[in-house]
This record gives C-alpha cells, structure tokens and sequence, in this order.
C-alpha cells in the first residue's frame, strides 16, 4: 500500500469479515482460508526464511491492519506503524510428529487485530516438506491466495492491492437490485431448512481428504458431460446433496428444504495478479428432499438454476446488495443475513475451485508435487465441501465441525459422495 493510503473493504470483504466473527465466536478460530503446499525433499529453513522476508506480498499483507472509524460503519485497511517480524508468523516443525503439526497447522487463527493475518508453517514428513499457508479470508479469496503461492514458488509479480473505483451504478439502479437479490435469496431459504444438527456443545474445527486417481477423475468428467448431461459444478453438487440426503441420522429441519450458496468468480481480468481482496459473489441452489430421486435429476436441475440466474443476472445483483450492506452498522448487517435462514446460514457451503498454477513449479531445487486448498469452518452450518484439482488428479475436502459430524461419519459422507460420482 503506497504511503497511508487506505483501502476500504469492498462488499464480498465485509462479507467474508462478518464470518469471521461468526466463526471465531463458535469455534475459536476465524475466517481462514488454507493451501497446504507439498514439496519433494526437504526445504532448507535459512533459504526459506530468506525468501519469505524478501517477499513484497507477504510483507504488504502482513504490514496492514485492519481499522474502523467510531462513527462510521465502513472497514478499511491501512499500514501498521512496526514493520513485521517474520519470526511470529513462520513456524518450522522439524522434531514433531507430522499428523500432529498438520493437524494444529490447518486450525490455526489469522486474527486481524490481534495477531496476524498471515501465518506459515512448514512441517518435514519423510523426504517431503508441507508448507501450509493459511491467510484470514477478508484479505483475499482463492485466486488471491493462488497469487501469493505464485510470488513465492513461481517468481510471480503480483499487485498488492486494486485500485478503488467509484461507483458505476446510480443509487437507485443499486437500491432496485438489491431488493430483487434480497427476494430472491428468501424466495429460496427457509427457517427451518435441512442442515447438520447439533450433537455436542463444543464446536472443533476438523478436515477429512479424498483424493481420486487420474483415470478416475477422467472417468467422473466423462459421466458429467456424456451420462448426466451437466457442467462438472452441477454435478459435483448433485453428488453432494444427493449423499448428504441419505444421512438422515446427521440431519435437522423438518420442511426438508435444502439451500446451498456456492462462491462464483468475478474477478476483472485487470486484476488478475492482484492479492488483496476478494472478487466473488454467489449462486443459489436449492431443492426439496422428497424431490431428489437420482444424482442425474438433481444435477440437472441445478444446471438449469444455474443458466436462469445467470440470465437474470442474479451474481451481479448480489454484489450490488453486498457492496451496499458496507454502509450498514454491524448488528443490522447480522440481522439482515440471518433473518432469510433463521441463522442456519444454509445446509453446507460448497465450492468447486479452478486449478492450481502452482504444477511443474517448484523451490529451489525442490518440486511441486502437490497443492491442497482447505476451506474455513463456519459453523453453522459447519459442513464446507470443496472439489478441486491438481496434476489431473480429483480431491475432495471437507471441513466441517466436529460438534455436528464425527470424523468417521465424514469418512462415511465421502465414500458416498465417491460412490456417487464413479458409478
């Protein structure tokens, strides 16, 4: 950030801060978001230590804090006074047991005024090194993080932060749209919508992975275009639902109404290799428990929400609605989120991430060999579901909280999901 120039957070920041309170509240551990970058051979920690104090975005993010006014609702960024010292936010776990430092690495908090909003932990397992990133989600969204993996392991120049605009859209176009995004959103949620119950009182972040081999992913992108006739998203999402349906011993709400916002890329290609901020807004699905008879009707009925939003426009209304909520004080923002879903929030969040550039990379004279991207848990409605990809190879991870979902019955819940995809 050049000199004391602040940035205010645009709408999809706000957003992702009012989660991060939520989550924070709930499970101890805020809004993060998380890459656990695998490397063959192990990094050396003074090379490592070296390039990271080098690195301008890390330094940027790291050297920003996170500020309000007392008379205004608005949240912005601006430079800390004291540089940062990298050795509060890397950690190298050389002695410990590597399950266990993982482990503690993908619940650790990124805290935006009380610690960093940056933090590294690089763990040796064997002839390999894991270096988990996990940044607080109001600096940045996938693409962002991608970007900062890219400074440190693809010699990427990044831009720290997007310039400001001023508004493009009248008052009124912005006040019309975020009543028809507002309607729109209720018209499809309910207060008593199908979603995890609570088993116990205390809320614990935990994280469960399944990976698919190259011929299998290869086979489950066939039966999405060929059998079901859908993009891989709908698919994807059908699957999920369709197994999470099946798990009545996990679930609450009686009406049986199932509603899922999924996170969709509005990136301008002008910031591109920007870090700072997000540039997202969503997409709704939703759908009734008694009318989800197959993996391929549901899919395709979330293919066709999909094309009938996209025709109305409803992401871009969305954002209108977000960018206007800044203005709004806190207690009203909650009230206004919460009111659509009694504070349910939805079923489970889903994602379906683009690829990782980070393949055929490497640091130093160690290669790439793997990059997994670890959703934050929200709890509620404390299930998150992420697909993505890397060297061809399918992954699914859940992160979901403990308080509503055992590790096992997650285990259970993703053998479904994979039953689902490849039979």
């Amino acid at each position: 950030m050049n000199g004391n120039t602040k940035y205010h957070l645009n709408g999809a920041d706000r957003f992702q801060l009012f989660f991060d309170s939520v989550a924070r509240k709930n499970t101890g551990v805020g809004n993060v978001i998380r890459a656990v970058v695998t490397l063959n051979g192990q990094v050396s920690e003074t090379d490592f230590r070296k390039n990271i104090s080098l690195n301008e975005a890390i330094s940027f993010l790291t050297g920003i804090s996170l500020r309000k006014n007392w008379y205004s609702a608005l949240f912005y960024f601006e430079p800390k006074t004291v540089s940062p010292d990298t050795e509060k936010f890397i950690d190298f776990h050389a002695q410990e047991n590597s399950e266990e430092a993982l482990q503690l690495a993908l619940t650790r908090d990124c805290n935006l005024i009380t610690g960093s909003s940056v933090h590294i932990d690089v763990i040796y397992y064997q002839d390999k090194t894991h270096i988990v990133f996990s940044v607080n989600h109001t600096l940045m969204d996938y693409a962002g993080m991608e970007n900062l993996l890219g400074s440190v392991f693809a010699d990427q120049v990044v831009i720290q932060r997007p310039e400001e605009k001023g508004p493009a859209k009248s008052f009124f176009v912005k006040f019309r749209e975020t009543v028809e995004a507002t309607f729109f959103v209720a018209a499809r949620t309910a207060w008593n919508m199908r979603r995890l119950s609570v088993k116990s009182a205390k809320c614990k972040a935990a994280f469960e992975k399944l990976e698919f081999t190259i011929a299998e992913t290869e086979k489950i992108k066939q039966a999405a275009s060929l059998e079901i006739g859908t993009n891989a998203l709908s698919f994807y999402l059908g699957c999920s639902l369709f197994s999470f349906n099946r798990h009545n011993e996990l679930l609450a709400g009686e009406k049986g109404i199932y509603f899922i916002a999924v996170p969709l890329a509005r990136r301008p290609p002008e910031y591109k290799n920007v870090v700072l901020s997000n540039f997202h807004s969503y997409i709704y699905f939703h759908a009734k428990a008694d009318e989800i008879k197959n993996v391929k009707d549901i899919s395709r009925s979330f293919s066709g929400q999909m094309i009938m939003q996209a025709r109305r426009k409803m992401p871009e209304k969305f954002s209108t609605l977000l960018d206007l909520f800044r203005f709004i004080p806190a207690p009203v923002y909650r009230a206004f989120i919460d009111l659509p879903t009694n504070g349910h929030a939805g079923s489970f969040a889903f994602s379906l991430l683009a690829n990782s550039r980070l393949e055929n990379k490497s640091f130093g004279d160690c290669h790439v060999v793997d990059v997994t991207h670890y959703a934050p848990v929200i709890t509620p409605p404390g299930l998150n579901i992420v697909f993505h990809e890397f060297a061809g190879k399918l992954k699914i991870i859940l992160s979901f909280d403990e308080s509503r979902m055992t590790k096992n019955q997650a285990r259970e819940f993703l053998q479904s999901i994979r039953e689902n995809l490849i039979t």
